[in-house]
């Protein structure tokens, strides 16, 4: 049974490089969707879908998330295509 794209315009076993917070690895879009923490997961899914959108090879940048006590957490990502 065929799955359904998690990002539209990318193959779920597309290959692509993560480097979350100084930490780098290796997966695919459909390993994304099993990382730890929701929030650096969030700031990866949100990659993915700027890069089919802008039609580019890699993004990078990074966000703010809040706690829920309100405490700033800045998370620096950058993601490409293999």
């Amino acid at each position: 049974m065929r799955r359904k794209q998690i990002i539209p315009g990318l193959r779920n076993s597309q290959k692509i490089r993560v480097i979350v917070d100084g930490v780098g690895f290796h997966t695919t879009v459909q390993g994304m969707t099993e990382m730890c923490f929701s929030s650096q997961r969030v700031a990866v899914w949100q990659a993915l879908e700027t890069i089919v959108r802008d039609k580019v090879v890699g993004f990078g940048g990074s966000t703010t998330f809040y706690n829920d006590k309100m405490v700033p957490k800045t998370i620096n990502f950058q993601v490409s295509l293999v």
